[in-house]
C-alpha cells in the first residue's frame, strides 16, 4: 500500500510537469520588450543651423543598425530619424529581423522634414491613426511633428502602441501637442479590450511640474527605473554638455489587467570612433519588459 502511494504521488507530479513547462513557455511567448530611443539623425545640411546635425550621423548609423540587428527587442520606437538616405538604409538593413516597419510619415508638399518617428516590429501591425500636430515653433517647426498609433498582433494578442516626439524648445507648443495626443490618440482609442502603450521623447523631466501635468493629462502609468543613473539624457554621454541630466524619454502604459510590467531599464550602447569610445546617440535607450495577458 505504501509503495502504491509513492507511485501515485510520483505520477501526479509527472503529470503536472508538462503543464507547468507549457505555462512558463506561454509566459515567455507573451513577454515583450518595447524600446524607445532618440537616435539623433538630423540631416547634415542643417549643420549650419544646429549642432544636432554635427554628430557623426554617417558613422553612427551603420553601428546603430548593427546593434539593433543583434538585439532581442520586439518593438522599437525611434525618434529623430530625419535624414532620408539614412532612413532608407534603416528600412533596408533592419527588415529581416524587424519585418514590419512604419517609416517616418510626411503628408503634403512642403519643406518640412518627416515626423522622424520610425516603428520597428517583429509582429504584424495596422496603422490606426496618425495625428500631425501643426503647432511647432522656430527650429522644431522644421519637422512635421506627430503621433502615430498602430495596433500590433502578438501571437494572437493585440496591443495599441503610439510613437511620438514632442517639441523641446517651446513649452507652449509642447503642451498643445500633449493635448492633441490626448484628444486625438488616447481618448478615441483607449479601451478595456486592447491595452495601450505610448512611447517617445516627451521632452519633460521626470522630476518636474511639467511631467506631473503630462501624466495627469494622459492618465497612463510609468514604471520606475532601477538604475544608479535614472536618466535617458545626461552629462556623462559623450555628446552632451556638463551640468544636465534628465529622464525625458518614456514608455507610458495603460493601467490594465492585460499588462503586467516586469522591468524597465536603461541601455547605453557605445562604439569606437578613431580609438575613442563614443555613445551611439545623445539619448540612451529605455526598455520596458512586460507580459501581455
Amino acid at each position: 500500500m505504501f509503495k502504491k502511494i509513492i507511485y501515485l504521488t510520483i505520477f501526479s507530479h509527472l503529470a503536472l510537469l508538462p503543464v507547468e513547462i507549457l505555462a512558463v513557455k506561454a509566459r515567455d511567448n507573451d513577454t515583450i520588450k518595447i524600446v524607445s530611443w532618440n537616435i539623433n539623425m538630423v540631416p547634415k545640411r542643417l549643420s549650419i543651423l544646429t549642432k544636432s546635425a554635427r554628430k557623426k550621423q554617417k558613422d553612427r548609423a551603420p553601428r546603430i543598425i548593427q546593434y539593433l540587428n543583434n538585439s532581442n527587442f520586439d518593438i522599437i520606437i525611434l525618434q529623430e530619424l530625419f535624414d532620408k538616405s539614412i532612413t532608407k538604409r534603416f528600412r533596408e538593413d533592419l527588415n529581416i529581423n524587424y519585418p514590419y516597419i512604419l517609416s517616418p510619415i510626411k503628408e503634403g508638399f512642403n519643406l518640412k522634414m518627416t515626423s522622424g518617428v520610425m516603428i520597428l516590429s517583429k509582429y504584424p501591425y495596422t496603422l490606426i491613426s496618425h495625428e500631425i500636430f501643426n503647432v511647432s515653433k522656430k527650429k522644431d517647426n522644421t519637422a512635421q511633428k506627430a503621433c502615430s498609433l498602430i495596433k500590433v498582433n502578438i501571437n494572437g494578442k493585440k496591443i495599441l502602441l503610439g510613437g511620438t516626439h514632442l517639441d523641446s524648445r517651446n513649452e507652449e507648443s509642447r503642451i498643445l501637442q500633449s493635448k492633441l495626443t490626448k484628444e486625438k490618440i488616447i481618448n478615441p482609442f483607449i479601451n478595456d479590450t486592447i491595452p495601450m502603450f505610448l512611447a517617445g521623447d516627451f521632452n519633460v523631466n521626470k522630476n518636474s511640474v511639467s511631467y506631473d501635468s503630462l501624466v495627469k493629462l494622459f492618465a497612463l502609468e510609468t514604471y520606475p527605473l532601477n538604475d544608479d543613473r535614472p536618466y535617458t539624457f545626461d552629462e556623462l554621454n559623450s555628446w552632451n554638455e556638463k551640468g544636465y541630466k534628465a529622464w525625458i524619454d518614456f514608455i507610458f502604459y495603460q493601467n490594465s489587467k492585460k499588462i503586467e510590467v516586469l522591468d524597465q531599464y536603461i541601455l547605453r550602447p557605445v562604439m569606437m570612433y578613431k580609438k575613442t569610445k563614443i555613445d551611439l546617440s545623445d539619448h540612451y535607450q529605455i526598455v520596458l519588459k512586460s507580459v501581455i495577458h
